[in-house]
């Protein structure tokens, strides 16, 4: 294997099954609408849910293995709890199939229903033993949460009491009147999540409480790498911050970021200001605002060290993930 892409997602049939959801083709057949739990995901090719032609998919974008995550559509946050338990069940249930029947070329990141702590707890130790699932996904706010509320520290402690790191993607976007023109949810509001996600993360001290806490954001980090010295500054100046022992750089080790940004400037920029150790390689497949060339673009990176890039396509993933 010479790479494996962290930033994946998947709602296998079985999972659907699991749910009495629908498959449903759009137009010719090549893109399905796939409805569960009330909630539409569309328009999505048929490697979402189907493990061969995801294989099919995988090849002609030159990527060997894949971390899957389920989908954030349904994180099921603000639902009943027996809803969201239900859904992180099948969820975790199907991703862990998929990943038994290619043990050496997929790996699942479990889906908890973050609403309750204990049950969260409960159903990771589930993932983790039952399960063999290798991380946790969350969004980036539980039900309009920031990710430092102590609500949330069971969680944390449990994830790295197993060593599993957590793959934070956004959700719920800030601001959603704002955002309805132009797909700007998706464009811009992931990036806003990302941004304040990290922050709270490192201005509340989260990674001080468990400093073996390893998580991985999405995009690029949006502005967090384009913006550290603007954090360290509040951190020197504001009172809010003041005598509170946040030290950015040292929360920053515990924090990675996928690659998928787009740009050669921006990826390299990622990968100066954040370190080599820091980046993983990410499309976001099956998403249309994914970059499913990403393995390709770092490959022909003409300014990365090789180096760089072998830790970037494979060796940071396999440490990060205990492979």
């Amino acid at each position: 294997m010479k790479n494996i892409d962290v930033h994946s997602h998947m709602l296998p049939d079985s999972s659907i099954h699991e749910l009495s959801g629908e498959i449903i083709p759009i137009g010719k057949g090549d893109l399905y609408n796939i409805k569960a739990l009330g909630k539409s995901v569309a328009p999505m090719p048929k490697g979402f849910f189907d493990i061969e032609a995801r294989k099919k998919e995988l090849a002609g974008m030159g990527v060997d293995g894949q971390i899957i995550s389920p989908t954030h559509h349904l994180f099921m946050y603000s639902a009943k709890l027996d809803v969201a338990e239900k859904a992180s069940r099948a969820q975790n249930n199907g991703i862990s199939a998929v990943c038994r029947q290619e043990p050496d070329r997929f790996y699942g990141n479990a889906t908890l229903p973050m609403q309750d702590p204990a049950s969260s707890v409960k159903e990771m130790e589930r993932a983790y033993s039952d399960l063999a699932m290798k991380g946790i996904e969350i969004g980036t706010n539980i039900a309009g949460k920031n990710l430092d509320d102590e609500s949330l520290y069971p969680v944390y402690e449990k994830a790295q009491e197993l060593g599993m790191p957590i793959f934070v993607h956004p959700n719920d976007f800030l601001g959603p009147e704002r955002l309805q023109k132009y797909y700007m949810g998706i464009v811009v509001g992931t990036l806003a999540e990302t941004t304040v996600a990290v922050t709270s993360m490192i201005f509340g001290g989260v990674f001080n409480k468990f400093p073996k806490l390893k998580m991985i954001f999405c995009h690029g980090g949006g502005a967090i790498p384009f913006q550290v010295g603007r954090l360290k500054h509040a951190v020197s100046i504001r009172d809010e911050l003041r005598g509170s022992d946040v030290d950015v750089d040292r929360g920053l080790k515990n924090v990675f970021f996928d690659s998928v940004v787009f740009d050669d400037e921006a990826l390299k920029f990622l990968v100066e200001k954040t370190g080599s150790d820091n980046v993983l390689l990410g499309t976001d497949y099956p998403f249309n605002m994914g970059n499913w060339h990403t393995a390709k673009d770092l490959a022909n990176h003409k300014t990365i060290p090789a180096a760089a890039k072998e830790k970037i396509f494979l060796g940071n993933t396999k440490k990060l993930y205990r492979l």
